[in-house]
């Protein structure tokens, strides 16, 4: 017989638990370690393995949606770079730093955000950090602003939907969607990244009005890192994938069609307007392939664990246990303390292991205290490895950063951390004031 009450919650920490250690101590990478854990705790607690079969089957239908508009949106924004939709918004912020040094600091945001629309963290870093380092070192700017401005952009760009946080944090909670997790956080997130900007601009002021540093940098030379070599250009194709990204996205806060659909639409009209030619479609999708099937194993195997704990019912378990030593008054604002501490908890916790291990305990105990899961995943997006992920020893990608800037891990968490914090608490006023995060 399968272990029921207390027992099986305490199985169920244990597989929160061991994910964590795994992940956290790069014990097990992601994709194993989120499949045969919940397997070998569902075996001991009694579970037989048909059984555990049929959990994880739920599970996975659970994500395929989310899957599916995570893959095809990394595509899109992928091909729409590498057919120049952003190229003539990071030349003309390229060339106006040069006649306009104060702008360097609102520039290196604007590139940010432009090459973050693929929700990719290391894609804006790829791009951002080696083209504004030259303009940083002639300007003697610290490199340790650049770093933090990239990092507060990707952050909080990240908070698109197809974001690989966000993405996790959908499809760790069954009942939440695009339309009812983002759709709400909208405003809170366009105060975010008019908090970024501003911030750039305090930056700005320190930058030294004079241009004489700048005579010796080869524009030219720095526009053609940017941009792959490409040259900018704006014609019939360049507006026509200008609409279509508008389309997409209308489509995809909207809720004319599904999030998949949107995404998977765009790809086949951009493929068949930009690369009529079979053998370039091909060689277009596969060139991003390891990047969309990296994050959809993720998501799959996040699909186990996420199956397991709920269909054996040891979430239900589990927050309950947490219910009985959480005070009455700190649970009546229980999504309020997440918003709060979620920005240095991603100090703490990976994404995978925030997503995929905590959240799913802290959205069912705020179902005890009156408040719905899907409240409780808005909440957490405000800080927890969406504006904090650029600072967290836990992620590759700080590492790519400060590895570019060249600046030591220590100073950059110190330097930024507090920017950071700032920017998830705006966003998080704002959620409470728009009611997209309980009071």
């Amino acid at each position: 017989m399968p272990l029921e009450g207390v027992p099986l919650g305490l199985v169920g920490y244990g597989i929160v638990a061991l994910v964590l250690v795994l992940i956290i101590r790069k014990k097990l990478y992601v994709v194993p370690t989120l499949i045969l854990t919940p397997v070998l705790g569902a075996l001991i607690a009694g579970f037989s393995p048909e059984q555990i079969g049929s959990f994880a089957a739920s599970g996975l239908e659970g994500i395929v949606a989310i899957t599916a508009m995570f893959a095809f949106a990394v595509w899109y924004f992928s091909l729409m770079r590498e057919y120049g939709l952003f190229d003539p918004l990071i030349a003309r912020v390229i060339r106006g730093i040069a006649s306009r040094p104060a702008m360097l600091t609102v520039g290196t945001v604007i590139i940010g955000m432009m090459t973050h629309l693929d929700g990719s963290g290391a894609t804006t870093m790829l791009v951002t950090v080696p083209a504004m380092v030259p303009l940083y070192d002639a300007l003697d700017v610290d490199r340790k602003v650049l770093a933090a401005l990239v990092g507060l952009t990707a952050g909080t760009m990240n908070m698109v939907p197809w974001g690989g946080v966000v993405v996790r944090g959908i499809s760790a909670i069954e009942p939440a969607t695009v339309g009812n997790v983002y759709n709400p956080m909208l405003p809170a997130h366009a105060a975010g990244l008019v908090t970024v900007l501003g911030i750039s601009v305090y930056f700005s002021r320190r930058v030294r009005s004079d241009t004489t540093q700048l005579t010796e940098l080869d524009d030219e030379e720095l526009l053609d890192d940017a941009l792959d070599g490409r040259t900018p250009v704006i014609d019939w194709k360049w507006g026509f994938n200008v609409a279509l990204t508008v389309a997409v996205i209308g489509a995809l806060v909207s809720g004319f069609t599904s999030p998949a659909m949107a995404f998977m639409v765009g790809v086949v009209i951009a493929l068949i307007a930009n690369n009529p030619d079979y053998d370039a479609q091909r060689d277009v999708l596969e060139r991003y392939a390891d990047q969309v099937m990296t994050y959809v194993g993720i998501l799959f195997a996040a699909g186990v664990l996420i199956g397991v704990l709920a269909e054996s019912g040891m979430i239900t378990q589990m927050a309950n246990l947490l219910v009985a030593v959480i005070p009455t008054s700190l649970g009546g604002v229980l999504p309020l303390v997440v918003g709060v501490i979620a920005m240095p908890a991603s100090l703490l916790f990976s994404p995978d292991a925030f997503y995929f291990g905590v959240l799913p305990v802290l959205a069912e105990t705020g179902t005890q205290f009156g408040f719905t899961e899907v409240e409780m995943v808005r909440a957490a997006v405000v800080g927890q490895m969406t504006v904090g992920f650029p600072i967290s020893p836990l992620t590759g990608a700080t590492f790519l950063l400060i590895g570019l800037a060249e600046v030591e891990l220590g100073d950059h968490i110190k330097f930024t951390f507090p920017w950071m914090w700032l920017t998830s608490l705006v966003i998080l006023v704002v959620a409470v004031v728009t009611r997209a995060v309980p009071l």
